[in-house]
C-alpha cells in the first residue's frame, strides 16, 4: 500500500512537470489538495487504498512546498502596460 501510493505520486507528480512547473508551484496548496482529492476518490473503499492516497498525498505535498521553497518560479499577475486596454496579466518571476 505504501508503494502504490509512492507510485501514484509519481505519475501525478510527471503529470504536474508537464504543465511546467515554474507556474505550476506558485499554486501548489490547491493542487496539492486537488491531488491528495483525487487519490482519495481512486482509492476509496478499503483501508488499504485509503492509507495509499494519504501516502500519495503527502509525498505530492511535501514535494510541491520543497521546490517552492528552493526554486524560483513565476506568478500570474495583473499589470498595468501603456497600451490599450492598460491592464494585462503577466507571469513575473518571483524568487524563493
Amino acid at each position: 500500500m505504501i508503494y502504490a501510493g509512492l507510485i501514484s505520486a509519481t505519475g501525478l507528480l510527471f503529470l504536474i512537470f508537464k504543465f511546467g512547473i515554474r507556474r505550476v508551484i506558485t499554486y501548489d496548496i490547491p493542487i496539492d489538495i486537488a491531488v491528495t482529492a483525487l487519490l482519495i476518490y481512486a482509492f476509496a473503499g478499503t483501508y488499504s487504498g485509503m492509507l495509499a492516497a494519504m501516502v500519495g498525498g503527502l509525498v505530492v505535498s511535501i514535494t510541491l512546498f520543497i521546490m517552492k521553497r528552493t526554486m524560483h518560479h513565476e506568478k500570474l499577475t495583473l499589470v498595468k502596460v501603456s497600451e490599450f486596454p492598460y491592464r494585462s496579466f503577466r507571469w513575473i518571476g518571483v524568487t524563493p
